[in-house]
């Protein structure tokens, strides 16, 4: 229950933050803080990083994005940025609230090829998520900084996201003897890669240029989520703790 309140009372501050102003960026300063405790306090109740399961994860990835607000402040301070980026903090963090806690650890992901592999899965996303904060943030301004951020995190995101994947495949191999399946899961997070890659390409494109690549971008995180979350419960996949 302890772990609950601390989860919903973080969640409840980002909440309070999307009023803005002074006190929306007290109410998301606090939210953080609380926040980066309950993560401290599942890495010394573990006993290891907590990258072993779904709900940790998904907290790492909100921690990801909250974090960025600095980035933000620093290149670009806008008013409307707390009424955008937390929004995607509360939803990785209230999905992390229905993710189930094994506070165990399988010992094929005792590697640190494992570790490598969540730890640029947890900052690709994050970055994307990141991204689409931008991106909805220059469709509202139609500030060409803000759609150049977009770009820069989802390169950032695409690069960390390539690095997990390269990881994932040396972990798995040496944990299962092969790899790469292609189970449903394998399968989008293929097509989540190639979405991506898609939206930094087709930006240089004068057709694409602008408002259609921020849209594309922006729409990357129903993917992203998707392939994350959705894909065992609907299509069915052998790999449900992380």
């Amino acid at each position: 229950m302890i772990n609950l309140f601390a989860m919903l009372a973080f969640i409840v501050l980002y909440s309070f933050s999307l009023a803005g102003g002074k006190h929306g960026r007290l109410f998301f300063i606090f939210g953080l803080l609380l926040h980066s405790g309950y993560i401290i306090y599942r890495a010394f109740h573990l006993g290891w990083p907590p990258v072993t399961e779904r709900h940790d994860i998904l907290l790492l990835m909100a921690a990801g994005v909250a974090y960025s607000f600095f980035y933000f402040q620093k290149k670009a301070s806008h008013g409307m940025l707390l009424e955008i980026l937390p929004l995607f903090v509360i939803i990785f963090s209230f999905f992390a609230v229905f993710q189930a806690r094994f506070d165990t650890i399988d010992p094929n992901m005792r590697s640190k090829w494992f570790f490598i592999h969540i730890a640029f899965l947890i900052a690709g996303y994050a970055l994307f998520a990141a991204g689409s904060a931008a991106g909805i943030l220059y469709l509202k301004t139609r500030s060409a900084l803000y759609e150049t951020m977009q770009y820069r995190l989802t390169l950032y995101g695409w690069l960390f996201f390539s690095f997990s994947l390269i990881g994932g495949s040396v972990w798995f191999f040496l944990a299962y003897g092969v790899y790469w399946l292609w189970t449903a899961k394998e399968l989008w997070i293929t097509i989540v890669w190639f979405y991506f890659s898609f939206y930094l390409h087709g930006r240089i494109f004068r057709p694409f240029a602008g408002r259609p690549a921020a849209l594309i971008g922006i729409g990357g995180f129903p993917v992203m989520i998707f392939s994350y979350l959705g894909v065992m419960p609907i299509l069915g996949s052998p790999w449900t703790q992380f």
